[in-house]
């Protein structure tokens, strides 16, 4: 306990961490610094024979000697911190050029993909335009197309009217002739016939004529005959 009460006389904790917290190291840095440094210093004065105690001027030797310790670890800290800060600098310096090349590059990929996009738009627009002028070329050619058509069918329909016309006036007139035959035969046929009949009457008149003398002949013959056959009978 000694010991440990010389070392707190002899090693200001509170300044050192001050010290340390003013060399830009965190509170809890400078704590752990400041413990460690004074756990140190206790373990150095708890080996320490108090039978053998030193005088002042050992006292300011070691207080010197620890002030030196203290500066040298300040110092490095000072130069780690310093290295931090030059290598958080560089990263910074590292990131802001990191940064700007990629917002050179995202600025460039913009400016690709916006003339990427105006040329496919205008490829897409050209196209566009092609293809409504070669519909409207062909809806026109369609149009002329039915109009020609249409002028087709009527001609036609033109020529068939003045066919079916002309094939009427000619059954009409063939039915007209047809029918004057029919009545030319038909006379002829009523002529013919009237001759036939004369001709059978005239016929029949002759068989009538014949079966009658025929007849008479023969019933003169059948008398004949008999007169024979009585004479030759007679003794």
């Amino acid at each position: 306990m000694l010991a440990r009460g010389m070392v707190n006389r002899m090693f200001d904790t509170h300044a050192v961490a001050r010290t340390l917290t003013e060399a830009e190291l965190t509170p809890a840095q400078a704590d752990a610094i400041t413990d460690a440094v004074r756990l140190a210093a206790e373990h150095d004065a708890a080996a320490i024979d108090v039978e053998t105690l030193a005088t002042k001027s050992d006292l300011a030797a070691v207080e010197a000697a620890l002030k030196s310790d203290v500066a040298a670890v300040e110092a490095a800290l000072k130069l780690d911190v310093a290295a931090v800060k030059s290598d958080v600098a560089a990263v910074k310096s590292d990131v802001a050029a990191v940064d700007s090349s990629l917002k050179s590059d995202i600025a460039a990929v913009e400016a690709t993909l916006k003339s990427d996009i105006a040329g496919v738009e205008a490829a897409l627009k050209s196209d566009i335009a092609g293809v409504e002028a070669a519909l409207k070329s062909d809806v026109a050619d369609v149009k002329s197309d039915v109009a020609a058509v249409k002028s087709d069918v009527a001609a036609l329909e033109a020529v068939l009217k003045s066919d079916v016309a002309g094939v009427q006036a000619n059954v009409t007139t063939v039915e007209a002739a047809l029918k004057s035959d029919v009545a030319g035969v038909k006379s002829d046929v009523a002529a013919l016939e009237a001759r036939l009949n004369a001709r059978i009457s005239a016929q029949e008149t002759r068989l009538i004529k014949w079966m009658v003398g025929v007849g008479v002949g023969g019933a003169g013959l059948v008398v004949a005959a008999l007169r024979l056959l009585g004479q030759g009978a007679a003794p």
